[in-house]
């Protein structure tokens, strides 16, 4: 009763960080059009979000940098997305299925997906700060820890689905 009841809780959650991220994107999105057309709003494209030098260098840059953010979090809306199927179609009774399984590994990967396009945007901006002067602000990389534990528990979850089915097959 505990367990369904702090699965429920963590649907919610997910349903929250789900809208949240997509959101965020799109909010970018939008900005990042405005802000082509308004220098200041490239000052505080979204949150604090202040890219202004990175369009005033170029606007290639600008735009790359401002690709970086929305894939970023469209990306993480998705790993969401992927953790809200996983939570609304787990079964309690028989948690082991392919179906949890192959969102796992899914989830594992877009977060690895996810750490290389941080590292890459770190390599970029720092490229740009030691050509151009512009203090790089760089983005957290810990989404490699994550995908590892997240990768861990698949493979967890993979051999509970096979001794399920040996001991299906046993019975």
């Amino acid at each position: 009763m505990k367990t369904k009841r702090i699965l429920k809780i963590m649907n919610i959650l997910a349903w929250i960080a789900f809208i949240g991220l997509s959101i965020k994107a799109g909010a970018i999105l939008i900005s990042y059009f405005i802000s082509l057309r308004n220098e200041e709003a490239a000052k505080d494209l979204y949150e604090g979000m202040n890219l202004i030098a990175y369009k005033q260098h170029s606007l290639l840059q600008y735009s790359i940098i401002v690709g970086y953010r929305i894939i970023q979090f469209s990306v993480q809306a998705y790993i969401a997305f992927l953790v809200l199927k996983l939570l609304s179609t787990l079964n309690i009774e028989r948690p082991f299925n392919a179906n949890a399984l192959k969102r796992m590994q899914t989830i594992s990967y877009c977060l690895l997906g996810l750490w290389a396009l941080v590292v890459i945007h770190n390599i970029h901006v720092g490229i740009l700060e030691a050509n151009s002067g512009i203090i790089a602000e760089l983005l957290p990389s810990e989404f490699v820890y994550i995908a590892g534990i997240v990768y861990v528990f698949s493979l967890l979850f993979k051999r509970g689905l096979e001794l399920q089915s040996e001991n299906d097959l046993m019975i």
